[in-house]
């Protein structure tokens, strides 16, 4: 790392860890994973179906599935936060043009910034979550095992890679745009476009390749499953929407952070190996790295390119 990125980097962490938005995204997922966490084990508790035990295992999965929650909403305005004024803010204020008048290039320029994200991001990550487990973990009253702990520790890389894109993507719409509130708009538009619409279009594509659902009578209280034929028609609909959603980041992640806690059968509380987890879910971290490389280096060619007139 040069000197002119190191002092960049310094300058970008140190103004982001005295900021009162960085700290309030993350007593936001405190909050958020926390309060997720106690209504969903309330729930269960006040669940009584017979033959169905609230045993450890089924505690475990519903704290991951509630930091997966808090995380996918979380994560992704953290990394708008920090990327949608990282040029646009400057150009706004006339500043880029006095960074760029200085010997310092446009790519050591984004690559400052995009250290000091990283840094910052990671930072957010790993402090949200140990601020949040415990809390969570006490309030479930159970016991984490090394084996669940090593799993949520891995649940972190693509909750970093998460916040990432959407930084990636902000750095790209804010080096396009000349104004942040613009820049914040647009950004806000594609988190809405990921996190909302596109699961309703993924879920009404599915409906209409495959029409409304099979009208069979049945009796749940026997035997509690569905009919086959009903069965079948929900893992079509299942298929559909998640090959529209493959391009969702926030799906990605969910899918790959739910599948680190996939239990091997309903019987056991021993879970899928990892081996076979990252055989079979490479594609959401490879969707979510794309998302950084693609925005990244776009950032980089219209940044160089692009003439400051301001």
């Amino acid at each position: 790392m040069s000197e002119k990125v190191a002092i960049i980097v310094r300058k970008e962490v140190l103004e982001n860890l005295k900021s009162l938005r960085y700290w309030s995204l993350i007593g936001l997922f405190v909050l958020l994973f926390v309060a997720t966490s106690a209504a969903v084990g309330s729930a269960m508790r006040g669940l009584r179906i017979p033959g169905l035990e609230l045993g450890r295992g089924r505690l475990v999965v519903q704290l991951v599935g509630s930091l997966s929650s808090a995380m996918s909403y979380v994560a992704p305005l953290l990394g708008i936060a920090l990327g949608f004024s990282a040029i646009a803010a400057e150009r706004e204020k006339g500043t880029i043009r006095l960074v760029l008048a200085r010997p310092v290039y446009r790519d050591q320029v984004l690559n400052g910034k995009i250290l000091a994200a990283t840094i910052l991001i990671v930072i957010a990550v790993l402090v949200s979550t140990a601020l949040s487990l415990p809390i969570s973990v006490t309030l479930h009253g159970v016991t984490v095992t090394a084996d669940d702990l090593s799993r949520l520790m891995l649940s972190l890389i693509p909750s970093i890679l998460l916040a990432l894109a959407y930084y990636a993507l902000s750095l790209f719409i804010s080096v396009l745009s000349d104004r942040s509130s613009r820049a914040f708009l647009y950004c806000i538009l594609a988190w809405i476009l990921f996190t909302f619409i596109l699961p309703i279009v993924a879920s009404m594509i599915a409906l209409s390749v495959l029409g409304p659902p099979p009208a069979i009578s049945f009796n749940m209280t026997r035997g509690g499953q569905l009919p086959p034929q009903l069965r079948d028609y929900y893992r079509k609909v299942g298929e559909i929407t998640s090959s529209v959603l493959i391009i969702s980041p926030n799906d990605r992640y969910s899918t790959f952070v739910n599948a680190l806690f996939t239990r091997r059968s309903p019987q056991t509380t021993s879970y899928v190996d990892l081996g076979s987890i990252i055989a079979t879910r490479w594609v959401d971290l490879a969707v979510l790295a794309a998302y950084v490389a693609v925005f990244t280096l776009l950032s980089y060619i219209f940044f160089v390119r692009r003439q400051e007139v301001r």
